[in-house]
């Protein structure tokens, strides 16, 4: 046998023995790992892929009496004419915002802060409590804080008279409105979603807190120098990750609208619904809510892009 056949018969083998060692999709140890996947799965089939087609609305004139014809772009040329598709537009922009300015550091800060808590008992009952009220529906918080709010009966308004004040309607002011929603929903939402910062802070290295205490530092300066960049990944994969659904803003200023804040309370979302379901306007609701889906898409794109000048290794999270 000469060394050319030796070394093909060689090579055949190897490869014989790899496609024998090849690793099989569904394994004995990973099947309940898929079957985990399985209800997202089905609910983003159901609630998005198959609903998908129906973008094709948008460039029609579908009613309740049915299909009228296809109408191209005049929806959207109708539809940007419109001066209250627009005044929802810039409501949305406002709590965006505030979103960032005020809900996306909130947890993060809340996290650090927390962290310091060195009593186990404590520091669990902290997290207990904000957390809790996540799992409760704008439905009743909007319930629980008209009725905190409420000029006559209110315990916010029963203070403020005690200390010689007027009782002001909160709930009437649309220029407090996205304020004050925005406030609502850091308390609704702080302690569910700092959790996942604990869990980052939670996996710096203890040893560089100590050498920092040794050096001098402040609490300051260790957040400054160890906390944050520790965290700074996890701070990045949320922040990106949220444009995907930035203009996404439905339930809370639903819940909480009335005619004396409607000005500044209807934001998109809201919008679309009334002329989709209410007005049953679907061909000029479906352009509406394909306006906004475009423009989520390019936010999120250019935040991915953002995200690969502030990593290391210049990468984006998506």
């Amino acid at each position: 046998m000469t060394l050319k056949t030796k070394v093909n018969a060689a090579l055949q083998a190897n490869i014989s023995t790899k496609k024998k060692k090849k690793k099989k999709i569904f394994t004995a140890s990973n099947v309940m790992l898929y079957l985990m996947f399985l209800p997202a799965i089905i609910h983003y089939v159901i609630f998005s892929y198959i609903p998908m087609p129906g973008i094709l609305l948008a460039f029609a004139d579908y009613r309740i009496g049915g299909f009228n014809g296809w109408v191209g772009l005049e929806n959207f040329r109708y539809l940007f004419n419109l001066p209250y598709f627009w005044q929802a537009f810039l409501n949305t922009w406002i709590f965006v915002i505030l979103r960032y300015l005020i809900s996306f550091p909130a947890p993060i800060i809340f996290a650090i802060l927390l962290n310091e808590v060195k009593t186990t008992y404590y520091k669990k009952f902290l997290q207990t409590i904000s957390t809790l009220p996540h799992f409760i529906s704008w439905v009743v918080v909007a319930g629980i804080w008209t009725s905190m709010l409420s000029p006559t009966t209110g315990y916010i308004n029963y203070i403020i008279r005690l200390c010689g004040g007027e009782p002001v309607y909160f709930l009437a002011k649309p220029k407090l409105f996205p304020f004050l929603l925005t406030l609502i929903g850091v308390w609704k939402e702080v302690g569910y979603s700092a959790i996942v910062y604990l869990a980052a802070i939670s996996g710096i290295d203890p040893e560089l807190y100590e050498a920092a205490i040794v050096d001098g530092a402040t609490k300051f300066h260790q957040m400054r120098y160890i906390t944050l960049p520790g965290i700074k990944n996890t701070v990045l994969v949320v922040l990106v990750l949220s444009f995907a659904g930035v203009l996404n803003f439905f339930e809370p200023p639903f819940v909480f609208m009335n005619p004396m804040i409607q000005s500044t309370a209807e934001v998109l979302d809201v919008y679309i619904y009334n002329v989709g379901l209410v007005k049953a306007r679907y061909s000029l609701a479906t352009a509406a809510g394909l306006f906004k889906s475009v423009i989520s898409f390019v936010l999120l794109l250019f935040a991915n892009f953002m995200s690969k000048r502030l990593t290391e290794d210049g990468r984006g999270i998506i």
